[in-house]
Parts: C-alpha cells; sequence; structure tokens
C-alpha cells in the first residue's frame, strides 16, 4: 500500500477571505486530510495562524465569523490625530492603527510563538519596508505576524516585527509556498485562491482606493504564480491551485461571512472528491 503524500496547503491574500478559508480548511479536516504545513498571506495567514495554532474547527468558524475580527484592526486608531498627525510622522502611514489586531488575535491564539507549532508547521508571508523584501516567517510572535501580514498598505499603519517595518504579505506573495519546495518532507501543495468576479467600478472613494490596491495586487501575483508553477515542476513538487470565485466581502455586511464560509467548504469537497480521495 502506497504512503499518502504529505501534503502542505497555502491560502492566499484576499480581503477579508479568512471566512473563505476557514470553510476550506474545516471541509478537508473533517475528511481527514492533516497537511504537514500550512501557510498564507493577508487573510489567509490570520485563518493559517489559527489552524495551526490547535484550535478547534468550531473556535475557528467562530472567530472568523465574528465582526470583533475586523473591527479589531480599528480598535486602537486615535481618531484624527491618527489620520492627520501620526500621517506626518510616520515614514509609511495608514489611516488605521491595526495595532488592536495584535492584542485581538493574542486573545484568540495567546502568545504562543510560530515555531512553537509543529502539527502543522505554518509559514506566513511579511512584506518589508525596512529592506524591501519578503520574509517567509517561521519564528516570532504569531499574533504579530497574523496582523502585519494582513495590513494593506495605506489602509493600516505597517507592524513592527522582528525589528523590521512589515506590512501587507499579499504585496510580494499571494499565497506563500517558496520554501516548500525544497522541503523533504513535502510531497504536495495546495494553493487555495479567492478569486472577485468582474464588478461595476465603485462609487465612494475609500471603496475605489481599495479596487485600486486589489487591481494591483493581482497584477503582481498572476506573474508570481506561473513562477511558482514552474518551480514546483523544477522541484519535482505536485502543485494544486483550487479557486473560490465570490464577490469581495464587506464590512457593512458581516452575515455574509457564513455565506463564504459555506463557499469555501464546498470547494473542498470538489477538492477531495476530484483528487485528494484518490489519496487517502
Amino acid at each position: 500500500m502506497s504512503t499518502p503524500p504529505r501534503i502542505a496547503i497555502s491560502l492566499g491574500a484576499s480581503f477579508m477571505g479568512y471566512a473563505t478559508h476557514a470553510g476550506f480548511l474545516a471541509r478537508l479536516h473533517a475528511l481527514g486530510v492533516r497537511p504537514v504545513a500550512v501557510g498564507g498571506s493577508s487573510a489567509g495567514a490570520i485563518t493559517a495562524g489559527l489552524y495551526a495554532a490547535g484550535l478547534a474547527q468550531e473556535a475557528i468558524r467562530e472567530a472568523v465569523l465574528s465582526p470583533r475580527l475586523y473591527l479589531s484592526f480599528a480598535r486602537r486608531t486615535i481618531w484624527i490625530w491618527h489620520q492627520f498627525v501620526n500621517s506626518l510622522r510616520h515614514r509609511h502611514p495608514g489611516f488605521f492603527d491595526p495595532r488592536g489586531a495584535v492584542a485581538h488575535f493574542e486573545s484568540v491564539v495567546g502568545t504562543r510563538t510560530i515555531e512553537s507549532l509543529s502539527d502543522p508547521r505554518l509559514l506566513i508571508a511579511l512584506s518589508d519596508l525596512s529592506n524591501h523584501e519578503t520574509l517567509f516567517v517561521r519564528s516570532g510572535s504569531l499574533a504579530t505576524a497574523m496582523a502585519a501580514s494582513s495590513c494593506v498598505p495605506m489602509l493600516f499603519t505597517p507592524l513592527e516585527f522582528d525589528g523590521r517595518m512589515c506590512t501587507d504579505g499579499g504585496v510580494s506573495h499571494e499565497s506563500p509556498v517558496d520554501p516548500w519546495f525544497t522541503d523533504d518532507g513535502i510531497d504536495h501543495i495546495i494553493i487555495h485562491r479567492i478569486v472577485q468576479p468582474p464588478r461595476k467600478p465603485p462609487v465612494l472613494p475609500l471603496h475605489r482606493l481599495m479596487a485600486t490596491i486589489a487591481a494591483t495586487h493581482a497584477a503582481m501575483n498572476r506573474q508570481i504564480l506561473n513562477d511558482r508553477i514552474e518551480l514546483a515542476r523544477l522541484h519535482g513538487k505536485k502543485l494544486t491551485i483550487i479557486h473560490t470565485n465570490h464577490a469581495r466581502p464587506s464590512p457593512l455586511f458581516p452575515g455574509r461571512l457564513r455565506q463564504l464560509y459555506e463557499l469555501g467548504d464546498a470547494t473542498a469537497q470538489k477538492l477531495f472528491d476530484t483528487e485528494l480521495s484518490k489519496n487517502s
């Protein structure tokens, strides 16, 4: 009897896509799929961090469906002062102060470190503004890494991680996988991406700003993803890319996160039925 492949799952960056990713992982978990490693950028980093921390699936579901999660990214913002005074003093200003998100994640996963997580191992991507490079983080504060990887440029002020000013991991790597190419303990890499269908141009200025950032991400990461496909082939790793398609979530309609969780669940079931069940 052949040995089942050792799977690593990377969750892509997407605005508030953590609920979709959580549904995806929860269904695979229920089907008996146990990845040896999980990783992510931005929203993917949040879900990957919750999963790697060993939380029960119902606890993860509760965390990603709660408005407290996205509201924490603005909770410590000192209005007016932060938007104007801090923008003059900070080298890389953002509209919101995300330090409340670190406190929120600590209330959920505690003060554990990434290197303490081994079943599965965790990989989080950060964009280092100090040295203009990608960090594939595998040590340090879990809560800080989850929050820093989600700091969309211009919307959130960068967070300090390991002495570096860091922001949205999705800027440089939508779905971090690079360290896994040379990992002898991984055979099959799965990337779960969230894709938004075309829609009418937004009306509100803030929504236009977010749409511009998202379009920039998509342009950069399409080429990066193509390069990763070729690197996987060169290193002899099986690479599966699967998508969940839905409109971008809105903080104005938190109830929709439940629907997105179910969409992620359905994508995982499809993946299992068409591919993973053959190896179980």
